[in-house]
């Protein structure tokens, strides 16, 4: 016939074969040249169930089958339904024994889904979430759920919950060893520093977290401070801590130091200058870190006693840091550098140059000069200012209650839950543009530039990363049958069959090459993962062939 109807297409796995490479063909022999053909693409494999008129359903339930798409595959297998199951089995969360439109896990993707789209309510993000499973027949009917719906459950998932999966999620993407990081010392350079995120302006927000600018509160929005500490390579996020708008950055940054020491031992950390103080350099130094940080006005760095009064051959001198003691004993050495920094002038010509102070507790200045210092220093705009600001783009326009970033919940428990999904969402983004430095592709990008220098975390897109994102959630690329560990064990039983199993494209960061191929010359083509599954393949056929 001259087409096939739009619909979903059914296939048992037993029909499917694998002839070569990019192709599978169902129930028989593959297709001659000139036959009609429907071409489509596997979305999820579960049981069928047959009705008496012959129409073939999925026995599964949609909520089990969402996944994160791209994302899922660098947060790891089942880690959401694993932490899920520990909350049940510790009483933070309440057992639901109906299957109904949502499940614990699905709100919780659902959640971090919402942070990557600022503009979508929760059914459209429910929408883009379950991707094509949406048009799958299931015996478990299911449809979008509404904005209400989401809320309840929502209101039924603490914090800690979200909290325990950002811990899961962060952590170093790429080597120490690769480009984009900066080692002093033999030691990696990280940042740390803070930011204030604007939330929805209500009662509950105000009260608890209070705002910032004014002295009677009257702040346009309230506000969530945040405590980061990033990687310079990668950009990646390796710790946060929440607090308060009127909570300190040096206290919370203190705490966490204090919590999980592991995060500072044998690496370096730069500060902005608000951050300076002897107890918060003392903690990292107790967790066996470095510091450098700025200086900022008032903080009294005297010279030493001495001829010298505390010089050093590469231009830095000794000093201390004040003991909130004032015992003598107590001092904090630290070494000085200064240095000065060109800004541009008020007109936008010519410049303005700064005296910039920083000090360090790094204090051989034959292993560490002064020049060393500085320009690690200068790393750190990159590691966390940088960072937040690809944060902050994710959720700019939120809810369409501002045009600038915010958080949309409308009460402090959701606010937490919805901070944590959102690091959760940008780290696992990061994760998703660092695994494509590993790719084929980003090899063969290297072979064609004239220095074969190797593409860096530091040139790819953020926003190209999180759009790809969004695009594998809605095309329903990863799903629970089609999970990496799955994959992985459906390959080594096939091999061992000698049977042949269809293969799904996997993440594509960079396309193929468009030119006509030759016998010789095959296309490049991406990645390929596994595909298998129980009983049946259920096949989104869209449109017309």
């Amino acid at each position: 016939m001259a087409g096939t109807p739009a619909g979903t297409l059914a296939v048992r796995v037993a029909d499917l074969q694998f002839p070569g490479r990019g192709t599978v063909t169902a129930a028989g022999t593959a297709p001659l040249t000139g036959e009609m053909t429907a071409f489509c693409r596997p979305v999820v494999t579960a049981p069928a169930f047959v009705r008496r008129d012959g129409t073939v359903l999925a026995d599964a339930w949609l909520p089990d089958l969402v996944r994160l798409g791209e994302l899922e595959a660098h947060l790891g297998d089942g880690v959401i339904e694993a932490i899920v199951d520990k909350a049940l089995r510790n009483g933070r969360l309440r057992p639901r024994e109906r299957r109904r439109l949502l499940s614990y896990p699905l709100v919780i993707r659902l959640v971090i889904a919402m942070t990557l789209l600022p503009g979508a309510s929760y059914a459209e993000t429910a929408r883009v979430l379950a991707g094509l499973l949406a048009d799958i027949p299931f015996t478990l009917d299911w449809h979008v759920p509404t904005g209400k719906a989401v809320t309840e459950w929502r209101l039924l998932i603490p914090a800690e919950v979200t909290e325990e999966i950002f811990r899961h999620a962060a952590g170093p993407l790429i080597g120490d060893d690769e480009p984009s990081a900066v080692i002093l010392a033999g030691m990696p350079v990280d940042a740390a520093d803070g930011m204030l995120v604007n939330l929805a302006d209500t009662p509950g927000n105000r009260a608890y977290f209070g705002t910032t600018g004014t002295a009677d509160g009257a702040s346009p929005f309230p506000q969530l401070r945040i405590v980061a500490l990033t990687a310079r390579a990668g950009r990646a996020i390796l710790a946060a801590a929440m607090g308060t708008a009127s909570e300190g950055e040096q206290t919370l940054l203190k705490d966490l130091a204090g919590k999980r020491p592991e995060l500072f031992r044998h690496r370096v950390t730069c500060f902005d200058r608000n951050f300076p103080g002897h107890d918060l350099i003392t903690a990292v130094l107790d967790a066996e870190g470095h510091v450098i940080a700025r200086a900022r006005d008032g903080i009294a760095l005297p010279s030493l006693d001495g001829p010298d009064r505390g010089w050093l051959p590469d231009g830095s001198r000794m000093s201390w840091l004040n003991a909130p003691s004032g015992r003598k004993e107590d001092r904090l050495p630290v070494r000085v550098t200064e240095h000065s920094a060109v800004l541009p002038g008020p007109d936008g010509a010519g410049g303005v140059s700064e005296a910039c102070t920083l000090i360090t507790t790094l204090l051989d200045h034959e292993a560490v000069p002064a020049g060393e210092v500085q320009e690690a220093y200068l790393t750190r705009w990159s590691a966390s200012e940088t960072t937040f600001g690809e944060d902050k783009s994710t959720i700019t326009g939120a809810g369409n209650r501002t045009s600038g970033p915010v958080l949309r919940s409308g009460c402090p428990q959701l606010v937490l839950q919805e901070a944590w999904a959102w690091l959760t969402g940008t780290q696992l983004t990061r994760a998703s543009a660092a695994a494509a430095l590993r790719s084929e592709y980003a090899a063969a990008r290297a072979l064609r530039r004239r220095d074969a220098a190797p593409v860096t975390a530091d040139e790819e897109s953020f926003t190209a990363a999180r759009r790809h994102a969004v695009r594998s959630m809605e095309t329903s690329q990863v799903t629970a049958t089609s999970t990496l560990g799955q994959l992985a064990a459906a390959a080594e039983s096939a091999a061992r069959a000698e049977l042949h199993t269809p293969n799904i494209p996997g993440r594509q960061r960079h396309s193929g090459r468009k030119q006509k191929a030759r016998p010789k010359f095959p296309h490049t083509s991406a990645t390929k993962q596994t595909f298998t599954g129980k009983l049946q393949v259920i096949v989104y056929a869209p449109g017309r062939c």
